[in-house]
């Protein structure tokens, strides 16, 4: 089994775990951001339904740069030093409420997160944002960490360059 095949099966497997990602986002003054946010997975996507009252949004309009960190929980893991992880540097999307991608999404968002989304995705102050994964990290523990490009998608390469792949 190839190291791009090994590393995308490991994630996708992590990633199953996970209904809300950590995100960061850059403020109007340059500073970081950091917020959380359910999220869908479609495609190789990554998807929130957010409101403009939280700051990752108007930060996402501004500058469609953000990270994804997704991170084992503390009481999991073996060594809190070396939490397993999973990050994406992506650029994003936005769709309005009348876009054919509203329409296309708000029902997968329903079956992942019930009712609540009706209640969201009727506001009129929400929009969804795709984050495409242009690459990334995964860190599962002490001198076991990779860099990757797209959505675990190949180029994976150890982050230790003296021990072998």
């Amino acid at each position: 089994m190839s190291l791009n095949t090994k590393l995308k099966t490991e994630c996708e497997f992590f990633l199953a775990d996970f209904q809300s990602v950590l995100l960061s986002t850059i403020n109007q003054d340059g500073s970081p951001d950091l917020s959380y946010s359910p999220y869908i997975d479609d495609d190789g996507v990554f998807y929130i339904l957010a409101s403009h009252l939280s700051a990752h949004t108007p930060n996402l309009i501004r500058d469609a740069r953000a990270t994804l960190l997704f991170i084992e929980d503390e009481d999991k893991c073996v060594q809190i030093y070396a939490r397993r992880r999973l990050q994406f540097q992506c650029a994003t999307r936005r769709f309005d409420q009348n876009t054919p991608e509203w329409q296309t999404l708000i029902p997968k968002f329903l079956e992942r997160f019930g009712e609540i989304i009706d209640t969201l995705s009727a506001l009129p102050d929400f929009q969804i944002f795709a984050l495409e994964p242009l690459g990334g990290q995964w860190i599962k523990g002490f001198g076991k960490a990779f860099n990757f490009t797209g959505r675990i998608d190949g180029d994976a390469t150890h982050l230790n360059p003296k021990k072998d792949r």
